[in-house]
């Protein structure tokens, strides 16, 4: 499978397939698996080894930020996106501490996410996993 392996995770079945519509679009996105809850995403992330995890910070049985430790430690190279339905909070916050590169809100999906993955992609191969976050968000 060439193309960015990305793996959606969120709790909503109508979002996951929103956000399967919208990457679906570009031929080098390979949507190589879901999860509903952030233990499902531990395990398909530790499974696949997705390029890319779009993660909803609001999960069941563990958090967003819970499961984004989780990758981070498991696959370093995986970058992560954090998704968010309402106003900034606290979370955001907490997402990028735990290893996210980002965090978009769903509403901006059809323009941002797609830039996104690319961005955090590019990242993640030029910054190695043991370097700090901060270098890399200060080449911006």
């Amino acid at each position: 499978m060439n193309g960015i392996r990305v793996l959606l995770v969120d709790d909503h079945p109508v979002i996951r397939a929103l956000l399967r519509q919208v990457l679906e679009a570009y031929s080098d996105i390979v949507i190589v698996a879901e999860a509903e809850d952030g233990e499902e995403a531990v395990n398909l992330a530790t499974i696949h080894q997705p390029a890319v995890v779009l993660i909803d910070l609001h999960l069941p049985r563990l958090s967003g930020v819970e499961a984004t430790k989780l990758i981070r430690l498991q696959s370093p190279g995986t970058a992560i996106i954090g998704l968010t339905a309402g106003e900034p909070d606290d979370r955001e916050i907490e997402i990028i501490s735990a290893g996210a590169s980002a965090v978009l809100n769903k509403a901006d999906v059809f323009q941002e996410l797609y830039p996104s993955i690319t961005k955090a992609v590019r990242l993640a191969s030029f910054y190695p996993a043991h370097l700090n976050k901060s270098a890399a968000a200060s080449s911006d």
